[in-house]
């Protein structure tokens, strides 16, 4: 299916690593140019040095921290000056902070919060202007599954993440007439290296294996496995074309059938 990606200009946060990079990788295959707009340069070089040989469009990192507007604001600069146009933004960094309700104290919430939701608000700031200029926009939201179902040990997970999701139908309505599409993908267990981590922790912690660890994760997919960070990508790159040109508001769970409901 021929998406219509060629020489569109993308950036995607977290660009870099697990969903994010495959995101990176799918987009230039389809032909599109990608910033990568990351904090870690070294991380950035890393990947871009991996994907410069298997792509279709060109790609270039931007190490950014999003919790400065300044720096956000010279990444899209820079993109402009580099590519002469925006037409695709891929809300995907986060940072994850755990915690109990009780355990967190204001700078745990700040922390929350900086990375996620208020750099998702900084880039959709920077990014509409140049999208509503051409008449036409992609804005792919990264959520997650705690949006729907609230989890003890990471609430300030999945209220970041079901705020993303209220900003996506907020921003949809707003900025449908102006070409601009904006819609969340929602992913649920999925092996990135950032889950692999927590697993390794976890065997660490416990004593149990890696199989016994992942056994109850696995026995509530409908599917019976763990997604992939290249089956999120091949949604949000959908999403992101011109084949999803009557999309709008929606969040879609890539999940396995987790939060499968009417």
């Amino acid at each position: 299916m021929e998406l219509g990606l060629k020489d569109r200009v993308a950036i995607v946060t977290g660009g870099n690593r697990g969903i994010g990079y495959a995101i990176t990788a799918e987009l230039l295959r389809e032909g599109a140019h990608v910033v990568v707009a990351s904090l870690d340069p070294a991380r950035n070089a890393q990947a871009i040095a991996t994907l410069q040989g298997k792509s279709n469009g060109r790609v270039i990192g931007i190490p950014t921290d999003l919790n400065d507007d300044a720096a956000v604001d010279a990444l899209f600069k820079t993109t402009h000056a580099e590519f002469g146009r925006l037409d695709v933004l891929v809300n995907n960094a986060t940072n994850v902070v755990q915690g109990s309700f009780f355990a967190m104290n204001e700078e745990n919430w700040d922390r929350a919060f900086d990375n996620k939701l208020r750099g998702t608000v900084r880039c959709i700031r920077h990014a509409v202007p140049p999208m509503r200029e051409r008449k036409w926009g992609r804005i792919v939201n990264i959520s997650g599954g705690a949006a729907w179902t609230p989890q003890l040990g990471a609430i300030a997970t999945g209220i970041n993440n079901a705020a993303v999701q209220n900003l996506t139908v907020a921003l949809a309505n707003e900025l449908g007439k102006d070409g601009i599409l904006v819609n969340a993908i929602v992913p649920t267990a999925v092996r990135t290296d950032r889950h692999d981590k927590n697993i390794r922790d976890t065997v660490a912690k416990t004593g149990q294996s890696e199989a016994e660890v992942l056994k109850p994760r696995v026995a509530k997919i409908p599917l019976g496995r763990m997604g992939t960070a290249e089956e999120i990508a091949n949604v949000v790159v959908f999403m992101a074309s011109e084949r999803a040109s009557f999309v709008n508001g929606s969040a879609w769970a890539v999940d396995g059938g987790v939060s499968a409901r009417l």
